[in-house]
């Protein structure tokens, strides 16, 4: 007994030297860690954000995702109490308990990680973040969290809480462009930090996360709930009182609406952008990648079918309507998106329809119906009863009510081909009943397109949710495609600014649907829809099938249609999903008329240059069609009536285009596309077209103002005023950053001609550098005006307590003697002079200590022996002086007595 009582007693000890062994080791190593860590004083903020950059198809520059930083540094005292409180609350609640790491968090989150088996929650402090966006790269390694962590430690040494949450409330980017939490506030709400109320503090603290995610400027539900989870964190923590929470839960999100917005004229493909913005995320890159991380992101966008479908809406479209629209092009064989337009104006509403606007598709959808009566081989020269109203009893539900539209009638009973080119509603719900709407929903779902619902009412486009013109190009490029599904595609690749490859698409999901012959015969039937049926506008001159669309109370009209090359989708209709829409110039909008007219301008322009080809028959090579050949005739420069007569002889279709020139008189061709000469060719029976552009005279207009603008944006400035760009200089501006015009001739606001020949100047930066004069000591208005004399232009102001007199600079960065860049910026720390403390209600020695502790000098009434407590103060508590003032302190006991006041009679 006595043996084993041994044993344990040297195997605990054992135990318990090993433990202190390692705990001693892992001291020292530390310690040797840390004590190579460079100083607070001698770290430097983390390398410059890169911008991010989109390309197109042909590797062109689309857009930028900037990394510049629009932000305005506060004090703490300027910030609203409620949005420091809503921070901390949902960011860090133990801040103001720990030393820069919180050892709890991190205990918490391990186990939480643990749970998940993978690595679901974070556990830095706000001191770590702030270092993180600071000192140190956004690497995720082991060793760069230790050091976050260190130098939050060093961090906590040296500072203040109020002034680490001062600094990280200047430094985190809140979305929108903006960095700090006085722009976030101007940007979101149009106030100063300061007057943040409980509601909107809130919702800036829950952006910090993921700023774009919850953004209300692209969902409102999504920053709703996520405000509502910070103010009841506020409120659990104790922060705010259960009316103000209760009052804050009940506001409504009330968004500045005066907040700078995209002007379509200045961004190419803004839909599509924010389309490639989301699939960024759905990557799982983060907001630092997307807006810091100097991304290449390479798409499926054709600039040129792009710039077409544009301007197909404006040839069908030329002056403003009401009603918005979308339109996104695919092709068959891969599913790129080549061309998308996500709504009719993105400075008003950045709500992407092509993607995101679930819709009723009306008889669009017939053809997954008549896709479902293929594979259960249903011959489609079966007849069917066309005419209604008809009652069909469902099982479980209301009897069906089944008419034609506009209750059209007919003489005898239609087959299913007849029945889709006239898009007959009473035949397709009786096909619907024999092929099964859970057989149709299974189709669909296998498209990626999910809650259709089951109901027979599908068949005539009755879906239970709605569907996305995306989902619409899903069916459509799958009959393209000979019945295979391609998912679609809009990121090619995307790697670092140094080209390393972070993501390359390897080919789309390709699964076969329907099979080939049934595609076939689908395709052939759609074919009619065109030529003699309700899609007769969208007759192209070239083999092409499509089908209309159209939703009770013309609150939807669609055409969906593709030839071999390409699938088009276009819908018209309100935001608002209840509004109908009204004739435009006395005609009504349904699928067969401006949906129509959209597609076939844009699938002409998209086609120029392509030989037309005939569907593929299934085990047959791909045959050119036999067509006419004709010479455009020269146009230009002839009466748009002469014009109208000869292409009326030569059985041509005219589309005529109203612009200001300033070479051709009123009502002359001054352009054609094609151009005169181009051999077309045609099938016979068809009707190409020549579109002319007719002058309107000569325009004046007030020369804009090109300052500060990047060349792309400038041209297109030009092409919407009608002047050019003729010149080109590049030179140096200290005022304008690299690569912004700093001047142009003419000058803004001068009048010109459409056409005139524009110079812009194009700053190189400025790569001036100079000796950064000595500020220090000098007035605020005198530093800034020596800075600018000297040539830094850039200059950050900053207002701290300092011993130095009150209005002077006591430090600036950098300092002086260093040879520095004119265009960098300048920081000077102005002293707002020694913060008085509040003394009232402490010992008479106290308060003395405390005051002698700030550099300030004490005079006591009534006298200098009097004891007690102090009752008043001057200065009052919170104001500030300058070093070696003078606070006077009253102690209890003593009572100013009012002075005497002279006497007068009443005469004066």
């Amino acid at each position: 007994m006595a043996d084993r009582k041994g044993c344990l007693k040297f195997f605990f000890m054992f135990v318990l030297f090993t433990v202190i062994a390692l705990l001693f080791l892992g001291l020292i190593t530390a310690f040797i860690y840390v004590s190579t860590l460079p100083s607070l004083e001698e770290l430097t903020p983390s390398p410059m954000a890169q911008t991010s950059k989109i390309y197109s198809l042909d590797g062109t520059l689309i857009t930028e995702f900037h990394a510049g930083e629009n932000r305005e540094i506060i004090t703490f005292n300027q910030m609203s109490p409620y949005v420091r409180d809503a921070i901390v609350s949902v960011e860090d609640k133990r801040f103001y308990d720990h030393q820069g790491v919180d050892y709890i968090r991190i205990i918490g989150a391990a186990i939480a990680d643990i749970r998940a088996g993978a690595l679901v929650e974070g556990a830095s402090t706000i001191t770590q973040q702030f270092v993180k966006n600071v000192y140190l790269t956004p690497e995720r390694t082991w060793t760069r969290k230790i050091r976050e962590a260190t130098i939050a430690i060093q961090l906590e040494r040296h500072y203040t809480k109020d002034k680490i949450l001062e600094m990280y409330l200047n430094t985190i980017y809140f979305g929108a462009g903006t960095y700090g939490v006085e722009k976030a506030s101007q940007v979101y709400f149009g106030v100063n930090a300061g007057d943040l109320t409980l509601d909107q503090a809130a919702l800036l603290a829950g952006l910090v996360r993921s700023p774009e995610n919850y953004s209300p400027f692209n969902n409102m539900d999504r920053a709703k709930n996520r405000r509502n989870l910070v103010l009841t964190l506020m409120y659990e923590q104790d922060l705010i009182e259960q009316e103000e929470y209760l009052q804050a839960l009940a506001a409504p999100i009330e968004i500045n609406e005066e907040r700078p917005t995209v002007a379509p004229s200045q961004r190419i493909a803004p839909y599509f952008i924010d389309h490639i913005k989301k699939e960024l995320y759905d990557h799982k890159f983060t907001d630092f990648d997307v807006f810091k991380g100097g991304l290449r992101i390479y798409t499926t966008l054709d600039l040129d079918k792009q710039r077409k479908a544009e301007q197909a809406v404006k040839n069908v479209f030329p002056n403003e309507i009401g009603p918005s629209y979308s339109l996104i092009s695919t092709d068959p064989s891969n599913g790129y998106i080549y061309a998308l337009i996500g709504g009719k104006d993105y400075g008003t509403s950045q709500f992407n329809i092509a993607t995101q606007g679930k819709r009723q598709p009306g008889s669009v959808f017939k053809v997954m119906v008549l896709a479902e009566a293929l594979r259960q081989n249903i011959p489609l020269d079966k007849t069917y009863n066309a005419n209604g109203p008809i009652t069909i009893e469902l099982p479980q539900s209301p009897a069906w009510q089944v008419d034609n539209y506009g209750g059209r009638k007919f003489d005898h009973n239609l087959n299913i081909i007849e029945a889709t080119a006239l898009s007959v509603n009473v035949v397709y719900a009786q096909l619907m009943m024999e092929v099964g709407a859970s057989n149709v929903q299974s189709l669909a779902e296998k498209m990626d397109i999910h809650d259709i619902g089951g109901n027979p009412a599908i068949a005539l486009g009755g879906l239970e949710i709605g569907i996305t013109p995306l989902d619409i190009s899903k069916i459509f490029q799958t009959f393209a495609s000979g019945g295979i599904y391609h998912e679609p595609v809009s990121i090619l690749k995307i790697t670092d600014a140094q080209g390393n490859a972070l993501y390359e698409h390897q080919g789309s999901r390709q699964t076969r649907i329907i099979e080939e012959n049934y595609a076939y015969q689908i395709t052939q039937t759609l074919v009619k829809v065109i030529q003699e049926g309700t899609g007769r506008a969208a007759n192209i001159g070239r083999p092409a099938a499509g089908k209309t669309g159209t939703t009770s109370d013309h609150r939807d009209a669609w055409f969906a249609g593709y030839t071999p090359d390409l699938v088009t989708v276009v819908w018209m209709g309100y935001p608002d999903s209840t509004k109908p829409m009204e004739p435009i110039d006395g005609r009504s909008i349904v699928g067969g008329s401006f949906p129509s007219d959209i597609w076939r301008e844009f699938m002409s322009a998209a086609h120029e240059g392509m030989e037309p080809k005939q569907f593929p028959v299934p085990g047959q090579e791909v045959e050119s069609v036999e067509v006419i050949r004709l010479e455009i005739p020269n146009l230009v420069g002839r009466n748009i009536e002469e014009a109208r007569e000869i292409a009326m002889s030569l059985e041509l279709g005219l589309e005529e285009i109203n612009e200001y020139d300033e070479q051709y008189p009123e009502n002359t061709v001054f352009a054609q596309d094609p151009q005169p000469g181009t051999i077309i060719e045609f099938e016979e029976g068809q009707l190409p077209y020549i579109t002319v552009r007719v002058s309107k005279g000569l325009e004046v207009i007030s020369m804009p103002s090109l300052l500060g603008m990047e060349k792309e944006d400038a041209e297109r400035v030009a092409q919407d005023y009608g002047f050019q760009i003729g010149h080109i200089v590049y030179g140096y501006s200290q005022d304008f950053p690299i690569d912004r015009i700093y001047d142009q001739d003419p000058k803004p606001e001068v009048e010109i001609g459409s056409g005139t020949l524009v110079t812009i100047y194009i700053s190189k930066g400025d790569q001036a550098q100079g000796n950064m004069p000595d500020v220090v000591t000098l007035t605020e208005e005198a530093a800034i005006t020596k800075l600018l004399d000297s040539g830094y232009k850039n200059i950050a102001v900053v207002h701290e307590e300092g011993t130095a007199a009150i209005g002077t600079v006591f430090n600036q960065m950098p300092e002086s003697g260093t040879i520095y860049d004119y265009g960098a910026e300048v920081t000077i720390w102005v002293s707002m002079g020694v913060q008085v403390p509040d003394v009232t209600g402490i010992a008479r020695q106290a308060a003395i200590n405390r005051l002698e502790a700030k550099g300030l000098k004490v005079e006591i009434k009534p006298s200098a022996e009097s004891q007690g407590s102090v009752i008043a103060q001057d200065p009052a508590p919170g104001s500030y002086i300058n070093l070696g003032s003078t606070v006077i302190i009253t102690l209890e006991g003593y009572e100013e007595l009012p002075e005497e006041e002279d006497e007068e009679d009443e005469d004066g």
